[in-house]
C-alpha cells in the first residue's frame, strides 16, 4: 500500500475511544485515526466521508450499533469488533474473517490484531468474503443474548490521570467525605488505589 493506512474508531464511551486511539498510535505510529463516532449513525456518514481501510466498531451503541454499521460499511474496510460480549461473540470470530476485542482493550490483544490488519493492508488484501454472513451470524447472536445490565468498569482518577477499573478486580471501595478510594489489583495483580470522585 502507498498511502498511510487510515482508521475510524466508534464506541460510545469517550473514554475507551481515545484509550483505544492511544494505544494504536503507540503499536501502530503510521495508522492515522482520521474519525472518531459516537453510534452507528456517525459510524457510517464518517466512514463515507472519510473512507478509511479499517473501521473499530464497538459492537453495543446506541441508535444503530457496530453490528448494523458493519453491515452498512460492507466489503468496502478491514472490520474490527470491539465487544464486551465475548461469550456470544467469539464463535463467530473464530474463523478468522472478523477480528475482535474484547473491553477493555488489552495491549498484547490489540498487538495480534495490528500485525494481522498490516499484514492484509500490505498484500492488498480485500476484507474477507465471509464478512456478510459473520456479521448476520453475530447479530443474531446478539440479539438472542440477554442484555447484561452490570456495571462493567469504574471511572477513577488520581489528579489529571483517569483509569478505567474492571469491576471484577476491584478489592474494595472506601468513602471519604465527597471521595472514594477504590482498591484494586492492579496491572500484575500488583495492588493499586486510586481516588475516585462520588456520583
Amino acid at each position: 500500500m502507498t498511502h498511510s493506512p487510515t482508521a475510524l474508531i466508534a464506541d460510545d464511551e469517550p473514554m475507551l475511544r481515545e484509550a483505544l486511539a492511544r494505544l494504536l498510535a503507540e503499536l501502530w505510529p503510521e495508522l492515522r485515526v482520521v474519525a472518531q463516532a459516537r453510534n452507528g449513525r456517525e459510524a457510517i456518514a464518517m466512514f463515507e466521508e472519510h473512507r478509511p481501510d479499517v473501521c473499530f466498531l464497538d459492537v453495543q451503541m446506541p441508535g444503530l450499533s457496530g453490528v448494523e454499521a458493519a453491515r452498512a460499511i460492507g466489503h468496502r474496510a478491514h472490520l474490527v469488533f470491539v465487544t464486551a460480549f465475548e461469550q456470544y461473540a467469539v464463535e463467530a470470530f473464530a474463523r478468522g474473517a472478523l477480528d475482535y476485542l474484547v473491553k477493555p482493550v488489552e495491549r498484547e490483544r490489540l498487538q495480534e490484531t495490528v500485525e494481522r490488519l498490516r499484514e492484509r493492508l500490505r498484500t492488498v488484501q480485500p476484507p474477507p468474503a465471509a464478512t456478510d454472513e459473520l456479521i448476520r451470524e453475530l447479530a443474531a447472536r446478539l440479539s438472542a443474548a440477554p442484555r447484561d445490565t452490570r456495571l462493567r468498569w469504574l471511572r477513577a482518577g488520581s489528579g489529571q490521570a483517569t483509569r478505567l477499573i474492571p469491576v471484577e478486580e476491584i478489592d474494595f471501595l472506601r468513602a471519604d467525605e465527597k471521595y472514594t478510594l477504590v482498591g484494586w489489583r492492579g496491572d500484575g495483580a500488583r495492588p493499586g488505589r486510586r481516588w475516585c470522585a462520588r456520583r
